[in-house]
C-alpha cells in the first residue's frame, strides 16, 4: 500500500498547487474578460455584420449595373436569364439587404445613419434610371426603335448617367464601410491592450508556478512520470498499428499492474490482426478463437468471415453479369454518337450545296472577298450570288440562331430567296424582299396571330450592274457600306425583319447608287460587330468596324480578308491569350470592288 499512498500524495499535492494557481488566475483575469467581452460583442454583433452586409450591398449594385448595361445594349427577350436576374435583384435582393442594414443601423452612430440615408437616396435615383431603361426596352420590338435604343444606350454606356450615379453610390458606400472598419480597429486595439495586461499577470504567475513545478517534478518524476511516459509510448505505437516487442514496465506499483494487462491486450490484438489479414486475403478457412465468451469483436470477425465467403461468390457472379451489360451499353452509345456525327456532317454537305462555287463567284464578281466564319459546323448565316439578265444579285443573310437550328433556317431562307429572284422580272430589290418575306412567313407557317414564332432573317440584298456601273440595294436590318476615295457612305436598312407578318413588308426601300471606278461595296451580318473581346471583354461595335473598313478599303481584296481575320483573332485573345473569348454568333462579310469593264 505504501507505493500507492506515495503516488496518491504526490498527485494530490500537485493538484492542490494547480487548483490554487487556477483560482488566482481566475480572480486576476475576471475583470479583464468582463471589459473585453463588451468590446468583442460590439465588434462581432455590430461592426463586422455591418461591414459584411454593406459589402454585399455594394456587390449587388455592381452586378445590377452590369445587368442594366446588358439590358440596354443586347437585344433579347424579357424572359432571358440576365433580365430575370436584374428584376430579382431590384425586387428581392436589394430590399432584403436594406432590411438587414436598417436592423443593424439601430446600433450605429447618428453620423453613420445620416450616411446611410444618403446612400438610400442615391439608390432610389439609380433605380429610377434602371426603370427608365426597363420600361423603354421592355420587349424585342422596343429595340427596333433606333431613337429609344440610342437614348437608353447613352444612359447605360460607360461614363453615362447610370455609370456616374452608381459610382457616386459606391463611393458613399465605401465611405460608410471605411467608417465601420475604423471603429472596429479602434475597439480591437482597446481590447488587445486589456489582454496585454492579462499577459503580464500570466507571465508573473507562470514564473511562480514554474518554481513550484520544479519542486513537484523532482519529487514525482522517478516514481510516476518515467513509467507513464513508457506506457504512453507503447499506446502511441498501438495507435499507429505497431506492436511493441516489450510492454511490461516493472515498477512494483499500480503502473506495473497496468503494463501486465497491456501485455495481454497486445497478444490478443496480434492474434486478431493475423486473422483479419488472412480473411482480407481471401483465406476464409483460417481457424480463430475469440479471446473470451464476451469478446464482441472476435465473434463479429467470425461472422464477417462467414458472410464474406458467401458474398464473394455472389459478387463474382454479379460482376460477370454487369460487365456484359456495360459492354452492350458502351456499344449502343458509340452507335448513337456516330449517328449524331453523321447527321451533322450530312447537314454541313446540304448547307454547302446551296452556296455558289468559288469559280462561279469569281466569274461574276472578279474582285471580291467573302469572310465567312460559322460559330459551329453548320451556320445560320449564308451568302447568295446569282447572275440574271446580265446583272448579279448578291446578298448577305443572317437567319435566326446558329448551329443546326440556324442551318435549317438558312435552307428555308435560301429556297425562298432563290424563288424570289427567279420570279422577279425587273430585279427590284425592294420587291424581291417583299416576296421573300411572304414566302418565308408561309414556309414557317406564320400568321399575324402566331406571335410566339419569331424566327426570321436579316438581309442586305444588292443588284449589281457592272456594265452600267449601278448598284441597287434594299435591306432588312442589314446596312450597305460603300467606300469611295477615303470616305465610307452608309445606306441604312429598313427595320422590318424578313418573315414578320405583323410588319408592313411593302415598305422596303429601294436605293440606287451610281458607282465610280474603284468603289468598294460591303454587306455583312452583325456577328463581327457583336463579338466580345478586347481588354475589357466588350463588343467590337460598329464605330471601330467602320473605321477599320475605311482604313483597309484601298487594299487588295485578299489583303482585306486577311486583315479582318487577324483583327478578329487578336480581339478575341486580347483579354486572355491562353483562353480566347468564345465566338457568340456566325460571322459573314462580303466585299466587292467595282471596276469598269474593259472596252471591247
Amino acid at each position: 500500500m505504501k507505493p500507492r499512498f506515495s503516488i496518491s500524495r504526490k498527485i494530490g499535492f500537485g493538484f492542490a498547487v494547480v487548483l490554487t494557481t487556477t483560482l488566482i488566475l481566475f480572480l486576476l483575469t475576471y475583470d479583464t474578460l468582463k471589459t473585453g467581452r463588451s468590446t468583442n460583442d460590439q465588434i462581432n454583433e455590430v461592426y463586422n455584420p455591418s461591414i459584411s452586409v454593406l459589402e454585399q450591398f455594394k456587390g449587388t449594385i455592381l452586378r445590377s449595373r452590369t445587368s442594366i448595361t446588358s439590358w440596354a445594349f443586347v437585344q433579347s427577350r424579357e424572359d432571358t436569364k440576365e433580365k430575370l436576374a436584374l428584376v430579382n435583384m431590384i425586387s428581392e435582393e436589394i430590399p432584403e439587404l436594406k432590411a438587414a442594414i436598417d436592423s443593424l443601423s439601430m446600433n450605429w452612430t447618428e453620423g453613420q445613419r445620416r450616411k446611410k440615408e444618403k446612400v438610400y437616396k442615391d439608390l432610389d435615383e439609380l433605380l429610377a434610371l434602371y426603370l427608365e431603361v426597363q420600361s423603354n426596352l421592355n420587349d424585342m420590338k422596343s429595340y427596333d426603335d433606333a431613337l429609344v435604343r440610342f437614348r437608353m444606350n447613352e444612359l447605360a454606356e460607360e461614363d453615362g448617367t447610370i455609370y456616374n450615379k452608381s459610382n457616386e453610390l459606391i463611393a458613399n458606400l465605401n465611405d460608410l464601410i471605411a467608417d465601420h472598419r475604423s471603429m472596429s480597429t479602434e475597439d480591437s486595439v482597446t481590447m488587445i491592450q486589456a489582454f496585454d495586461r492579462l499577459e503580464n499577470y500570466l507571465r508573473n504567475l507562470s514564473i511562480a508556478l514554474l518554481i513550484f513545478g520544479i519542486i513537484i517534478a523532482f519529487l514525482t518524476i522517478r516514481s510516476i512520470v518515467k513509467p507513464v511516459v513508457r506506457l504512453k509510448g507503447i499506446l502511441e505505437e498501438l495507435g499507429k498499428g505497431i506492436f511493441p516487442e516489450k510492454t511490461v514496465v516493472e515498477t512494483g506499483d499500480e503502473i506495473g499492474e497496468m503494463s501486465e494487462a497491456l501485455e495481454q491486450l497486445v497478444l490478443g490484438l496480434k492474434r486478431t490482426t493475423n486473422f483479419s489479414r488472412e480473411v482480407g486475403q481471401g483465406n476464409f478457412d483460417i481457424d480463430y478463437r475469440p479471446l473470451s465468451d464476451k469478446d464482441v469483436l472476435g465473434k463479429a470477425l467470425l461472422s464477417m468471415r462467414d458472410d464474406l465467403r458467401e458474398k464473394e461468390r455472389g459478387l463474382e457472379r454479379k460482376v460477370r453479369e454487369r460487365t456484359a451489360q456495360l459492354e452492350k451499353a458502351k456499344n449502343r452509345t458509340e452507335e448513337l454518337l456516330e449517328g449524331v456525327r453523321a447527321s451533322i456532317r450530312y447537314a454541313k454537305k446540304l448547307q454547302d450545296s446551296i452556296l455558289p462555287s468559288a469559280r462561279y463567284i469569281t466569274t461574276h464578281l472578279p474582285e471580291h472577298f467573302i469572310f465567312f466564319k460559322p460559330k459551329d459546323i453548320v451556320s445560320g448565316d449564308f451568302y447568295f450570288i446569282k447572275e440574271r439578265f446580265g446583272k448579279v444579285v448578291f446578298a448577305a443573310v443572317d437567319c435566326t440562331g446558329h448551329g443546326v437550328p440556324g442551318a435549317f433556317m438558312s435552307l428555308v431562307g435560301h429556297n425562298a430567296l432563290n424563288r424570289a429572284v427567279n420570279e422577279s422580272q425587273d430585279l427590284n430589290p425592294a420587291s424581291m424582299l417583299k416576296k421573300l418575306s411572304r414566302l418565308s412567313a408561309k414556309a414557317l407557317n406564320r400568321t399575324t396571330d402566331s406571335s410566339k414564332n419569331r424566327d426570321g432573317m436579316d438581309i442586305a440584298l444588292c443588284v449589281y450592274d457592272r456594265n452600267e456601273g449601278t448598284l441597287e440595294y434594299a435591306g432588312a436590318s442589314n446596312p450597305l457600306y460603300i467606300w469611295r476615295q477615303g470616305e465610307l457612305m452608309v445606306r441604312k436598312p429598313d427595320k422590318i425583319a424578313i418573315g414578320d407578318p405583323e410588319r408592313d413588308a411593302d415598305r422596303y426601300t429601294r436605293h440606287k447608287i451610281q458607282l465610280h471606278d474603284g468603289d468598294m461595296i460591303y454587306i455583312f451580318s452583325d456577328g463581327y460587330v457583336d463579338q466580345f473581346g478586347g481588354p475589357q471583354g466588350r463588343k467590337f461595335m460598329f464605330g471601330p468596324f467602320r473605321a477599320m473598313l475605311t482604313e483597309i478599303a484601298s487594299s487588295p481584296v485578299k489583303d482585306q480578308h486577311k486583315h479582318l481575320s487577324l483583327t478578329l483573332d487578336r480581339w478575341m485573345k486580347e483579354a486572355d491569350p491562353d483562353k480566347p473569348a468564345e465566338q457568340i454568333d456566325d460571322i459573314l462579310i462580303i466585299g466587292v470592288r467595282h471596276r469598269k469593264p474593259a472596252a471591247d
